[in-house]
């Protein structure tokens, strides 16, 4: 990137810099936002520090003479935030460290990518540090849900999900409304003490004219923030209606000792569960498993008359080769009439996590699913992952490098399982509820396709999520996952109610305030009276409008940039 001089409007005196040496001067910078923002998410969860961590990594985009080693210190204060923020991916299995490595490495990059942006703007365009750096952030937490699948954790937004009249907003902005906040706000901060703050006149001393718009417009936002969240949270629990009493089942089972578990022993804990569960006065209208918690997993789908050679050399193809296809459909039929017998024997109906087999004649397809069962009706409905976890189920570009099943928990059979088509909503009496899997609950684009282009009559009145957090147990994982799928909650103005392995196991309103949770490792359930909420919002109806917006401007300002050879004064 070419670098030109600072406006001089725009400009402090020019000072030496600091006898360590310049490199080291910005590399603490950098290094100084990475640990801050950390300190933000759990598992130290100092929210209030997210409103300040930034201002050192947006200095960057002030000083003069860009280099390479500018770039370097913004990476070097991304990289200790990853490392720091995701060492719970080592605890997958023993060589997860080279994920956790990688994944660090490379999404540490996004921050000179937002530097360079905001420098940019700053220097190309002439663009207040308190636009430029905050479009520049909030472009780059909208690629990240797209990249790789996406990855939208640890947006400085999620910091504040304890603080329920900040996160309001999203209704309107999504989540990304309220990192845009958060980093006007950090930008502001490096403007007061970089730009020209007062000047004379009259014998006294004021503001200058672009401090004093700069102090307006960050009161104005942070003040309208906090009244319409006030405002959204009064009303809101004012309208709500009693809904479902749901009873949701928290399992306590490592992953990694997964295939060394009594299967029979596993089903016993379950229905030890569903008893406790049922003991409740009223009892429950739903019962909620784990992710892929059925211990006889998977669930079979074959037709009566699928060719039998066929169904063998698909058997084979996912290394089962010590039954007979007779046997495999002997399982087909057992799996099922057990859960049919489980669901009639508690006369309340099931959503179960499990695994199903899809036999077809153009190939089997494996499925991540929520299974719904009840009481007197024949078969189930189903809903199949649409959103796959890139390493832990599928692995992308898996036929172009090889080497990169060594970044997954498995060595005995490379994960591939299927995308689900559509979402699905399912009926459970009078009520409609969505089901999503796993980290779709933290997926925003994901859970807006139950709600995008909807009418409010066939949208969910419930979000149900069902995940296995056993991977991470006892990590911050766990709290992290809880905190980006309270924003799902605000976004669409719907409550959700979580069955989690290791946990949390929880309930939140439509507020995104969380209501009730079980603690983490440990077995138990949670019955609870879902409130639901009715109202609609701009968010469920136009989406990520606000990242498109930020993608957009930013996308502009690389042609406006060359076009315009010189930066236009600032105050």
């Amino acid at each position: 990137m070419t670098s030109v001089a600072v406006p001089e409007q725009d400009a402090r005196p020019a000072q030496a810099e600091p006898r360590i040496g310049w490199l080291r001067h910005r590399l603490a910078a950098g290094v100084a936002s990475g640990l801050l923002l950390w300190t933000t998410f759990p598992p130290l969860e100092w929210g209030l520090f997210a409103w300040i961590a930034l201002a050192p990594l947006f200095w960057l985009a002030t000083v003069r003479g860009a280099s390479a080693r500018t770039y370097l210190a913004a990476w070097a204060g991304g990289l200790v935030f990853w490392v720091l923020a995701v060492p719970w991916l080592r605890l997958i299995g023993p060589g997860a460290w080279i994920g956790w490595v990688v994944l660090a490495a490379v999404f540490s990059l996004w921050w000179p990518l937002a530097l360079a942006l905001a420098r940019w703007a700053r220097f190309r365009l002439g663009v207040p540090l308190i636009l430029a750096a905050p479009i520049a952030w909030v472009t780059v937490e909208y690629l990240r849900a797209y990249f790789l699948t996406g990855f939208p954790w640890y947006y400085l937004a999620h910091s504040q999900y304890r603080y329920l009249y900040v996160i309001q907003i999203a209704d309107i902005t999504g989540s990304l409304g309220i990192s845009l906040l958060i980093a006007m706000v950090n930008a502001w901060l490096v403007e007061l003490v970089t730009l020209p703050l007062f000047r004379r006149g009259a014998g006294r001393s004021r503001l200058t004219p672009g401090q004093s718009a700069r102090v307006w417009s960050i009161t104005i936002l942070v003040g309208a923030t906090l009244c319409y969240g006030a405002f959204r949270v009064a009303t809101g629990r004012d309208q709500f209606r009693p809904g479902p009493r749901v009873a949701l089942l928290q399992s306590n089972l490592e992953q990694g000792h997964k295939f060394k578990r009594d299967a029979f022993k596993v089903r016993a804990g379950f229905l030890g569960l569903i008893r406790r569960a049922l003991g409740h006065d009223p009892r429950p209208d739903l019962i909620v498993w784990p992710e892929t918690a059925y211990p006889f997993s998977p669930i079979i789908v074959a037709a009566p008359d699928f060719d039998r050679a066929v169904l063998k050399d698909q058997l084979a193809s996912v290394q089962i080769t010590d039954v007979t296809p007779e046997q495999w459909r002997d399982k087909q039929a057992a799996v099922l009439e057990d859960l049919r017998l489980i669901t009639e024997e508690a006369g309340v109906p099931m959503l179960v996590g499990s695994s199903v087999y899809d036999h077809r004649a153009d190939g089997l397809r494996r499925y991540n699913s929520a299974l719904l069962f009840q009481p007197s009706r024949p078969g189930y409905e189903f809903y199949h992952k649409i959103h796959l976890v890139p390493f832990g189920e599928f692995i992308p570009l898996i036929n172009t490098l090889p080497l990169l099943a060594k970044l997954t928990p498995y060595r005995d059979q490379i994960p591939d399982l299927s995308f689900g088509d559509d979402p699905r909503i399912f009926d459970v009496g009078p009520y409609k509820f969505a089901a999503s899997i796993c980290f779709e609950d933290t997926i925003p684009q994901v859970i807006g396709r139950f709600f995008t282009g909807v009418d409010q009559a066939h949208q969910p009145d419930l979000l149900i999520n069902l995940s296995n957090d056993g991977w991470y147990p006892g990590s911050s994982e766990l709290d992290m996952h809880l905190a980006i799928a309270v924003f799902r909650t605000v976004e669409h103005r719907v409550p959700l109610a979580r069955s989690v392995n290791t946990g949390f196991t929880a309930a939140v309103d439509g507020n995104g305030q969380i209501l009730a949770r079980l603690s983490k490792n440990e077995e138990g359930e949670l019955t609870i009276r879902i409130p639901l909420d009715d109202r609609t919002t701009w968010y469920s109806r136009w989406g990520d409008w606000l990242g498109l917006t930020c993608l957009a401007v930013t996308i502009g300002w690389i042609p406006m940039g060359w076009l315009r050879g010189r930066p236009r004064p600032q105050d």
